[in-house]
């Protein structure tokens, strides 16, 4: 016999009243009608109505547990790569960010960025590569205003260039442009920049040094 709630309270009942309880599929729940027709064939009111009705409420409960364990099963079946999707996402800072954090600091800066989202998704490969990457081109434009006497102006475009290179080349290669991902808060990062950049900046305009 079914155990739940409704047991103690049904088990003082009527005959009569089971009956108007399970056939009022409007009011009461199944579990309730298939506990009031449990006690009436406890009771041996065995008619033809009531074994229809507990029959029929029978088969849906175990139709609707064996779509349950179905589901369960199909669900830790699942590859990898598909309950991944269930997981949490990993906070990643996006390429908007790294791109203007290359612009308006320095490429250097938005490569950290980058070298930190490799970090959080295991690409030890990728971290490397940028920070070769990031160290190399960091004296570029230094060595281009130097050897060709070009404007000073060319570090700014420079930035461009390694911001993108940085979003377009190795974001694509290492993360991939269809990785999903939750946006990574943008304040820290622009604040530390600034803290570094403007102490550099007033040093550099104090001491008369042109960039």
């Amino acid at each position: 016999m079914t155990d739940n709630i409704f047991l103690y309270r049904f088990g003082k009942m009527t005959n009569e009243e089971l009956e108007a309880i399970s056939f009022n599929e409007d009011v009461y729940t199944d579990e309730a009608r298939l506990t009031a027709l449990d006690i009436l064939k406890s009771r041996d009111i065995n008619t033809e109505a009531v074994i229809a009705a507990h029959d029929s409420l029978m088969a849906e409960s175990l139709a609707t547990k064996e779509i349950v364990v179905e589901l369960k099963d199909a669900t830790e079946s699942l590859p990898p790569n598909a309950k991944s999707k269930a997981e949490a996402l990993p906070e990643l800072y996006s390429k908007l960010l790294i791109l203007i954090i290359s612009i308006l600091f320095s490429t250097l800066f938005g490569s950290i960025l980058l070298m930190a989202n490799l970090k959080k998704i295991g690409q030890s490969k990728g971290r490397t590569q940028v920070l070769i990457f990031s160290l190399l081109y960091l004296f570029l434009p230094v060595i281009l205003i130097t050897v060709f006497n070009l404007d000073n102006n060319l570090s700014i475009f420079a930035n461009v260039i390694g911001g993108f290179i940085l979003t377009e080349y190795f974001w694509n290669k290492f993360i991939g442009k269809t990785f999903e991902y939750k946006r990574r808060d943008w304040a820290k990062p622009i604040l530390i920049s600034l803290a570094i950049t403007i102490p550099l900046a007033y040093f550099v305009i104090k001491s008369g040094i042109a960039f």
